[in-house]
């Protein structure tokens, strides 16, 4: 469903509504005010920590002096730095997370869609994700998650159960 309504499917029946924008006509127009951030590691794990960042920023639009701000604050937040030169596929898991996230907000979205991002990591770095999570709320950013943590579903405004597929 995520992929869905980030454009990176199409609806085969329906219409949707992305930040009042209509996903059949404005895929692009609305990825570009939102971040995803897959389950699975889906960045590029053949280029090191510092190319992803700077690939991303330039899918996002990020130019000059923006993009060299924000991978800077994104390195620093996610104490990505000592890893710039890293090939992505042979970062920890932890560390494979974080990069996903930086990737995904650092255009600064409006709206963030996180499948299952604390999947597979150890219990501080969950802490530390849903500390990085609740700051993007802080700063306005609605997040949409999915988790099959129920300590974690705690921390949301509001919470949909899907039971054998249906809502």
């Amino acid at each position: 469903t995520f992929k869905m309504l980030c454009g990176l499917l199409s609806a085969t029946s329906g219409k949707a509504q992305v930040l009042g924008m209509d996903l059949r006509k404005s895929p692009a127009a609305i990825r570009q005010r939102i971040g995803y951030m897959a389950q699975r590691f889906s960045l590029y794990g053949n280029i090191s920590v510092l190319q992803n960042l700077e690939f991303f920023a330039g899918v996002y639009g990020l130019q000059g002096s923006d993009k060299s701000k924000a991978i800077e604050e994104m390195a620093e937040l996610f104490a990505l730095k000592p890893y710039f030169s890293t090939t992505a596929e042979l970062l920890p898991l932890g560390y494979k997370q974080r990069l996903s996230l930086a990737c995904a907000t650092m255009h600064q979205p409006e709206l963030l869609f996180l499948d299952e991002p604390t999947s597979g990591v150890d219990p501080l770095m969950r802490r530390e994700f849903w500390n990085h999570i609740r700051a993007l709320v802080d700063r306005g950013v609605t997040v949409l998650i999915t988790t099959h943590f129920m300590d974690e579903a705690e921390y949301c405004d509001r919470i949909a159960l899907i039971y054998r597929g249906v809502s």
